[in-house]
């Protein structure tokens, strides 16, 4: 059966798309398992992640191939069609990567905010069309996952609140949480407590509707699939610096009293080891890695010793001793993401 999982925070600038990514190329590649991403993001980053390896990825007159979101749920969002016919949906091919396919973004997709939000708010009514509407994501990435045999479906969200967001997670099997050790981060956290309670405490009314009008929708409650510690830096002893780890303490707090331990309707763990060792992966700061990454369209721990140019200052790519470290935090990496994916079997 698929498994759909997302990475949340409504924090931005904790690694979320570029985590995303590479967790999908190592379940691709490494694991031979067959992904879908979904770009749920109207900023659709994660869509150019993918595609950014194609020849012709900066054709201004070039469009991208297959069917975007919006497309995909147009026929629900200003017609009558209650489930979306998945057949009709195109899902190209990773231009390097085999196994890994897109349901890409699209900017028009934030026009769905004002669909799902008064789905949100009608669909515990007698509004059948609303509760169509409420139920759409779900049953879209099921019958997706049904119809094409995919292992994982892994979807890309915002850093907000609002209802794209509210309703792709309610979608999922399971969430990650991504943070950086800092203040920001323990704010986010501490927020995602009464986040979490109205989503689900308002998810379960509305679910509660559907039997007596013969509606079904396949929905799974997300449950907590772990926390990520990402963009620390360490010392040259290879020790993480002191104010990170102060950060990285006060976030697992709140993630275990918050997030896990608080009393009301909140986030369940996928096992009890996380209610006291929330986090199941620490990526320290990628430095120039990232940004070549993305030039060249491949994951982090892909980087071949050719794609160095792009970080060079003298026009030539890395050898020896600097390669050697490069080759070395790439592993690093990929070990980290390795962790992730064996907390989502």
């Amino acid at each position: 059966m698929t498994k759909i999982i997302s990475l949340y925070n409504n924090k931005g600038g904790v690694a979320k798309t570029t985590t995303l990514f590479n967790m999908a190329v190592f379940l691709a590649t490494k694991l031979g398992k067959k992904v879908l991403l979904v770009d749920c993001d109207p900023q659709c980053n994660c869509t150019e992640l993918f595609f950014c390896a194609a020849d012709n990825f900066d054709d201004p007159d070039q469009a991208l191939p297959g069917t975007s979101i919006y497309e995909a749920l147009q026929p629900r969002f200003e017609g009558d069609t209650a489930r979306i016919d998945v057949k009709k949906i195109d899902l190209p091919q990773s231009p390097i990567y085999e196994n890994l396919q897109i349901l890409r973004g699209d900017i028009n997709f934030s026009r769905a905010e004002q669909y799902f939000s008064l789905a949100i708010a009608q669909a515990v009514t007698e509004s059948i069309h609303d509760k169509n509407t409420y139920a759409v994501m779900t049953r879209l990435l099921r019958d997706l996952g049904e119809l094409h045999d995919f292992d994982y479906i892994l979807c890309d969200v915002g850093p907000s609140a609002g209802s794209i967001t509210r309703m792709t997670i309610l979608a999922c099997d399971g969430v990650f949480i991504p943070t950086a050790p800092d203040r920001f981060s323990y704010q986010a956290i501490q927020g995602m407590g009464a986040i979490m309670h109205d989503w689900l405490t308002r998810h379960a009314l509305i679910v509660s509707t559907f039997d007596p009008h013969g509606i079904k929708a396949p929905f799974s409650t997300p449950k907590f699939y772990g926390a990520i510690i990402n963009n620390y830096k360490i010392h040259r002893a290879g020790q993480k610096k002191g104010s990170y780890k102060k950060w990285e303490q006060l976030i697992k707090d709140g993630i275990i009293k918050v997030l896990l331990g608080a009393t009301g309707k909140r986030l369940e763990p996928k096992n009890k080891s996380l209610c006291t060792e929330p986090f199941v992966a620490s990526i320290r700061d990628v430095g120039p890695m990232a940004p070549v990454a993305q030039i060249v369209g491949k994951a982090i721990f892909d980087i071949g010793q050719a794609d160095t140019v792009h970080a060079s200052s003298d026009g030539d790519h890395y050898r020896g001793i600097v390669w050697a470290d490069w080759q070395k935090r790439m592993q690093e990496y990929q070990d980290e993401i390795g962790k992730i994916a064996a907390a989502m079997e």
